[in-house]
């Protein structure tokens, strides 16, 4: 494979180029992680499904995002991060026209694992591709603030974009938005510099890779057929002991591998496993909380896609404005002061909408939302920083590539969860059934339950934050 020196000059049209097209396919990425959420009831109602099937369109997409990231990132380095990012691309582009084409639940969760698996190999080339065409300096930094923007607009803008396509257009609305802006991406990709295909060499770990696939699918089977078929069902209980074999084997290799895919000396770091710990516990409490407050709001709370939308902006708004200052309180504090401060927020905010928001209107309780969103505004970028910061000079590719992987298997398992919180953990015939077949009284109590879990899951993150970010941060 040709490629061009590292140190090759790029023209500006070129960067600006090179931006656009890869924080146009970053912001699909991350956008499909949280677009359906508000669309849920929607396409509960017009696929007939249950709270499992729910589970699987939603964890069909983020378990391939989680169990390919790693890997992503390594492909990218060995055969070009402009081929693999144009391979993920086309994927995400395939999978959203089978999601939009599906007539029932396995073929809309199989388009959504299609679409896992290219934004699994797009999302790593993102930052490695502006890392070669941007030099080191105030023109990188500009950029990767760009990326950072373009993450987190995505993240908001998903829920309340899903919610309204729903309404207006109908749920295959939301994954066909995707095909013109993806074709339009691949078109674009054609220009990008050729420097970004580097470090051809990099060995693969097949066994670490097909390990935590196994892990994480069989932990996800169990956690959403448990509800459904009972705790002591030999499949439920026979998937979850593979997934704990499969757990074990991976931190195994990992350990004896020379080029492991998940490095478990970062984690000697105290400061990086109280990191890559409070990145899992805020995505676990942020998906969840966010599926659970649209359930709460549509099904109980009796608004439309649309509206749900409009009323979970107070949390949005609040997220953008956190995020604006939690760089400046960093400077001056710390880090460590916005990621306590933020995750005790969120954490109280959920436990008190656990209390007030079941049944009560929604003037009485927006302002914990906005509560909520300024938690969870603080703590990402200080969070981000202290991990990657708490690696090795020379890795931080790697600590990033897993603090990225411990968000979505965060996000993964917070939504797996669900199904046991809603319907109860004895196999349950609310479980079998559409959500909003069940009993008011059942469901309600579900979304308090589900929040009050992900309020102290928020709470856990804060106090692990204390007790093991150091105050000032040293790099190995």
């Amino acid at each position: 494979m040709r490629t061009a020196p590292a140190d090759a000059p790029v023209g500006r049209r070129e960067k600006r180029l090179t931006l656009a097209v890869v924080c146009s396919a970053l912001f699909l990425a991350l956008l499909d992680s949280t677009v359906i959420s508000l669309a849920l009831p929607t396409l509960q109602r017009d696929l007939h499904t249950n709270v499992a099937g729910l589970q699987w369109i939603v964890d069909g997409y983020i378990l391939l995002y989680a169990a390919l990231l790693l890997t992503g990132g390594t492909l990218g380095d060995r055969f070009g991060r402009r081929q693999l990012f144009t391979v993920g691309m086309s994927l995400f582009v395939v999978g959203s026209l089978i999601c939009a084409a599906a007539g029932t639940v396995a073929v809309l969760a199989t388009g959504r694992a299609v679409q896992g698996i290219g934004a699994a190999a797009i999302t790593p080339q993102t930052l490695a591709i502006l890392a070669q065409v941007f030099p080191e300096g105030p023109e990188r930094v500009r950029a990767f603030g760009t990326w950072s923007a373009v993450s987190g607009l995505a993240l908001l803008l998903g829920p309340v974009a899903g919610g309204a396509f729903a309404q207006y257009f109908g749920w295959p609305s939301i994954f066909l938005l995707n095909i013109p802006i993806g074709l339009v991406a691949l078109a674009a990709a054609r220009r990008l510099p050729s420097a970004t295909a580097v470090k051809k060499h990099r060995p693969l770990d097949p066994v670490g890779q097909f390990l935590a696939i196994v892990w994480l699918a069989a932990l996800t089977y169990g956690l959403v057929e448990g509800p459904k078929s009972g705790w002591r069902d030999a499949s439920v209980t026979g998937v979850l002991a593979v997934s704990i074999v499969a757990l074990v084997a991976l931190l195994w290799v990992q350990h004896r591998s020379s080029h492991p895919m998940l490095r478990l000396d970062f984690f000697r770091s105290r400061t990086f496993s109280g990191s890559a710990s409070v990145t899992f516990l805020v995505a676990f409490g942020l998906n969840a909380g966010f599926l659970l407050l649209s359930l709460l709001l549509q099904l109980l709370g009796g608004a439309e896609p649309s509206q749900a939308g409009l009323r979970m902006l107070p949390a949005m708004a609040a997220i953008v404005v956190a995020a604006a200052s939690a760089g400046r309180i960093s400077e001056r504090y710390g880090p460590r002061l916005p990621v306590v401060a933020g995750t005790a927020l969120a954490g109280l905010a959920l436990v008190l909408l656990s209390v007030v928001a079941v049944d009560r209107p929604y003037a009485l309780w927006w302002p914990l939302l906005a509560l909520m969103g300024l938690g969870v505004g603080m703590v990402m970028s200080p969070n981000n920083a202290l991990l990657v910061s708490s690696a090795p000079l020379d890795a931080a590719g790697q600590a990033a590539s897993v603090g990225g992987a411990a968000q979505q298997v965060g996000a993964l398992l917070g939504v797996a969860s669900l199904g046991a919180v809603l319907t109860g953990t004895a196999p349950g015939e609310a479980s079998s059934s559409p959500v909003e077949a069940a009993p008011h009284s059942v469901l309600a109590a579900g979304i308090e339950h589900g929040l009050l879990i992900s309020g102290m899951g928020y709470l856990a993150a804060s106090a692990l934050a204390i007790s093991l970010m150091r105050k000032k941060v040293q790099r190995p």
